[in-house]
């Protein structure tokens, strides 16, 4: 392929492989993913691995190392029937979407079921109730809980603080892998008010090669950029998250991401990380190499300038991605960005940003935040926010409605903590209870107090109302329990 430079080396992954021990296959089939760990999700990373079961549920499902069966759940966190094992080396692995446990298991879980009269279950078990030598059978693959498809979602936590943890390298021998990642778009973002690219105040979609000549932009002042790629492996067309992301300018490196572990309360800022906007809009995540102020993911690591870029000189300056797999698989992508001076354009954009900074309710990100309007309050708590921001609520009046359409951003806005939003009728209600919030994208809930109804939202960049449900539930007979 003309213009991409390609380093594959397996020995580059060895120093990591050998840090951790060797793991046996939870499947006593081909090892074969479909996905991998931390692959960005709205409003959460992939906690673990996808591991094919051949399109067919009741595989067998085995202890990947020595311990005990702890745990044992059903219905809980859209894993369908899960266990858990607690490993001797500190780790937990919890396999998930099974279709059965074996039949002890089965038995304990279907005792407590009967106990507690609920399907939903979550069965504590002591070290000696149910020990495992790696290899050994605990359950099926299958199909439930929150799963597309049949397959085995395996998750790897650190028992001594709940980290998720990568669980790949402990399974380093088993998938063939010579397959670097691939870059499908790289963009170009100018900091709002204090940079410009290509002669205006937009950010700039755009493929590069290794050849860093192809591709050449012209920018000033600060610029950050952003990559959208996936990863592959031998004997599957499913495409995988980048594990490791290096961009550096001139030699020097300003950013890097290592998605080898993270916290489980890290999980709402994969929406900061990417470019959120650009993934409701196309499904490409875009994933930044600068970092907002209150982004305080883990794996992402800059220099002082938190990744931004600043084109000062009216010079060539290279910009130099590159993406690595476990494996040592890598690719690398080179494009320039030409200093050209334009301090007017420049001075217009700040002015720009400055007005759009005063056209609403100014959003601090370092402190709870409360906007008021009539028959609305939201209040957003710290750490929701990544950056300074602001809100421009407009108020759409409802003739027929219970309450006023509030639409409180034009453009997506996601929070990595939720809001607390409360509207009130425009009339009093007769029956309170029927009334709930919602949003453009359905329903959203809520309770009432004092004549307000509350909901907790993710997103600002939605239209949120009161409807009310004068809609009796009915109930049918299944056709296939009739007669």
């Amino acid at each position: 392929m003309k213009g991409f430079i390609v380093a594959c080396s397996a020995m580059l992954a060895l120093p990591l492989a050998a840090q951790v021990a060797e793991y046996h296959s939870p499947v006593d089939i081909p090892f074969l993913m479909s996905g991998s760990f931390g692959e960005p999700r709205p409003n959460h990373f992939h906690c673990g691995i996808d591991v094919k079961t051949q399109g067919v549920i009741g595989k067998r499902v085995l202890a990947v190392s020595d311990g005990y069966v702890s745990r044992l759940t059903v219905g809980y966190d859209g894993f369908g029937n899960a266990a858990y094992v607690t490993h001797t080396d500190g780790n937990i692995s919890v396999y998930c979407h099974l279709n059965a446990f074996v039949s002890e298991l089965q038995a304990r879980v279907l005792r407590q079921q009967y106990a507690e009269e609920s399907e939903r279950v979550d069965v504590r078990l002591s070290p000696e109730d149910f020990p495992v030598k790696a290899g050994d059978l605990i359950a099926y693959s299958g199909n439930t809980g929150a799963s597309l498809a049949p397959h085995l979602h395996l998750e790897l936590h650190r028992a001594a603080d709940g980290a998720r943890i990568d669980p790949l390298p402990y399974f380093i021998r088993l998938p063939k892998d010579d397959m670097p990642p691939v870059a499908h778009g790289l963009k170009l973002y100018p900091c709002p008010g204090q940079g410009v690219v290509n002669g205006a105040g937009e950010p700039v979609t755009f493929t590069a090669t290794a050849d860093a000549s192809a591709r050449v932009l012209k920018a000033w002042g600060k610029v950050g950029a952003s990559v959208w790629a996936d990863d592959y492996m031998n004997g599957t067309q499913n495409k995988f998250g980048i594990r490791r992301i290096t961009l550096r300018v001139d030699g020097r490196q300003v950013f890097q991401s290592l998605m080898d572990e993270f916290m489980p309360d890290e999980n709402p800022l994969v929406n900061a990380w990417g470019d959120y906007g650009h993934y409701r809009r196309t499904k490409h995540w875009y994933l930044k190499a600068f970092v907002d102020p209150g982004n305080t993911l883990s794996m992402l690591h800059t220099d002082e300038n938190r990744g931004w870029v600043d084109i000062c000189e009216e010079r060539d300056y290279v910009f130099e991605y590159v993406l690595e797999d476990l494996k040592g698989n890598q690719r690398t992508y080179r494009f320039t960005v030409r200093g050209a001076r334009n301090d007017g354009l420049l001075a217009e954009e700040a002015e720009r940003e400055r007005a759009r900074m005063a056209s609403g309710a100014r959003l601090m990100y370092d402190r709870p935040n409360v906007v008021q309007g009539p028959g609305m309050e939201l209040r957003i708590p710290t750490g929701a926010l990544m950056k300074d921001d602001v809100l421009r609520v407009r108020i759409e009046a409802q003739e027929d409605g219970v309450s006023n359409r509030y639409t409180l951003h034009d453009d997506f806005f996601p929070l990595a903590k939720r809001a607390t939003l409360m509207l009130a009728p425009r009339e009093p209600v007769a029956r309170p209870e029927q009334c709930y919030i919602e949003s453009s994208r359905g329903y959203v809930g809520g309770t009432y107090a004092d004549g307000w109804y509350s909901a907790r939202i993710r997103d600002l960049g939605e239209r949120y109302a009161l409807a009310v449900d004068t809609v009796a539930p009915e109930c049918k007979l299944l056709s296939s329990l009739k007669g």
